[in-house]
């Protein structure tokens, strides 16, 4: 029995409907822990899936959500808070105490090929929640993802889709990254957790297909869209001062901006200028590229931009 967390989320979902689609688990061996102790799966509740309500704040729900299983297939709570990491270590001691033998956790590709330490904010709750997971006692699986190719206008400044004429892209530094389609990335995780046995004890790094900077997809947009872009470096202070002054980000999340530089620096310092062919393999197809995407990355129909996890 593996227990799937975050199955309501981008990656969990596609992480549970390929795991159905293709066969990879059969429905009385997974059990699903959600927040409210239901699930909007249809094929979920179609195939009897067991669903038990875990509620990283409340450890003892979690306890319950997690009895009998061998693992856990735990994806990372959706913040870049400092709140992160004590959800994660919730669930690590939660399955310990309940009896889960592994425990699989989704990181993130920033910090090289081995993600050992980070100058990006985004990182630290992840290298803090592998440390302590390794120290736990449990075995472990880490699949760490590459920044999903959606988000690429959260990296460029906050550009708004929906927003016509000219815009100033202004970041606080450049350098190229791993980008990749959730979709893939949740396709290649539902396949390590499918076959969680061949894989304890190992990180994996999937990253997408090409190597692109914030300034590569942001000519990719201007080339889909016509629309004027003028793109600026100009450091992290001045980045988040200009941010700042222009309102870019509602009031209360202003202190996330010296997180969000970060990123830029750990960009700049080649944190996540890597490719791995574990994705392509996993998924047995070519990956999706930025430009193959631009009809879903470059519409604001489909791509709004999403800042409600910044705190």
């Amino acid at each position: 029995m593996i227990v799937l967390t975050g199955t309501s989320g981008g990656l969990g979902s596609v992480v549970l409907d390929t795991v159905l689609d293709k066969e990879l688990l059969a429905p009385n061996e997974i059990r699903l822990s959600t927040f409210s102790g239901q699930t909007k799966s249809a094929r979920a509740v179609a195939t009897g899936i067991e669903v038990r309500r875990g509620d990283l704040r409340e450890p003892e729900t979690l306890v319950h959500a997690f009895g009998g299983a061998e693992a856990v297939f735990l994806v990372s709570y959706p913040s870049v808070g400092e709140e992160r990491y004590d959800l994660h270590r919730n669930a690590i001691d939660a399955a310990k105490k309940a009896g889960v033998k592994h425990i699989i956790y989704t990181s993130l590709t920033f910090g090289g090929v081995d993600g050992v330490r980070s100058i990006a904010g985004v990182m630290q709750a992840h290298i803090k929640t592998v440390n302590y997971l390794k120290a736990s006692g449990l075995s472990w699986t880490i699949i760490r993802e590459a920044t999903y190719a959606h988000l690429w206008n959260n990296f460029a400044g906050f550009l708004r889709l929906e927003e016509m004429g000219e815009f100033d892209v202004v970041v606080a530094s450049d350098g190229p990254n791993c980008w990749a389609s959730r979709q893939d990335l949740g396709e290649g995780t539902a396949q390590i957790v499918g076959h969680w046995r061949d894989y304890v004890g190992r990180t994996i790094n999937l990253t997408g297909p090409e190597l692109l900077t914030i300034k590569d997809i942001v000519d990719l947009y201007v080339k889909y869209t016509g629309r004027k872009v003028n793109f600026r470096i100009v450091g992290p202070e001045e980045a988040i001062e200009y941010h700042k002054r222009h309102n870019t980000l509602p009031p209360e999340q202003t202190p996330f901006l010296a997180n969000w530089a970060s990123w830029h620096m750990g960009m700049e310092h080649g944190e996540v200028n890597y490719l791995d062919p574990t994705l392509e393999q996993l998924v047995d197809r070519k990956l999706q590229t930025v430009e193959a995407m631009a009809d879903m990355l470059f519409k604001p129909e489909v791509n709004i931009l999403d800042t409600k996890d910044f705190v």
